[in-house]
């Protein structure tokens, strides 16, 4: 038991995102287990497999999955006032050009639909942001399981088309 009174094995050791270029992304856990696989950082910090810390257990397995290419959404109705804001300066009725990324070229997702990261039932669900298009994604996953795939886990949300 630590100070407070907590189990050791819930608390959470200091785990720092490193960025890979040339190999897959890593945390370091308690400044010394360089660990590139979810399973292996849960079973190193138990502490993120309880429902309180499914947002830092979210931000990690997308930092190992796919590093910055997404954000986890954890405040989803900033998210969705972004989104609108963004979506409010664009002019649909305009051509598509490329290399311009614009939101009503997609559509709009169903805010409602996005959630902040939950883990129940020993699975993690969360929503991440593709940073380059700001579109929404929807993630489930086991977070003990030894052969996840990014490119299975990350689903895009339907999106409704904007009216020009």
């Amino acid at each position: 038991m630590d100070e407070k009174g907590k189990l050791m094995t819930d608390a959470l050791p200091d785990i720092e995102l490193d960025l890979s270029f040339d190999g897959p992304n890593a945390v370091i856990v308690g400044g010394a287990h360089k660990v590139v696989r979810l399973d292996k950082l849960v079973a190193l910090a138990p502490g993120l497999l309880q429902p309180s810390a499914a947002s830092r257990l979210a931000e990690l397995a997308n930092h190992l999955l796919l590093g910055d290419d997404f954000s986890v959404i954890t405040a989803p109705g900033d998210y969705a006032t972004a989104f609108r804001a963004r979506l409010a300066t664009e002019d649909p009725s305009l051509p598509w050009r490329p290399g311009v990324i614009r939101l009503c070229d997609f559509g709009v997702p169903d805010f409602d639909e996005i959630k902040a990261p939950e883990l129940f039932d020993s699975r993690l669900v969360f929503f991440a942001r593709d940073s380059f298009t700001g579109l929404p994604y929807r993630i489930e996953l086991d977070p003990q399981a030894t052969d996840l795939k990014a490119a299975e886990l990350y689903q895009p949300l339907g999106l409704t088309p904007v009216e020009s």
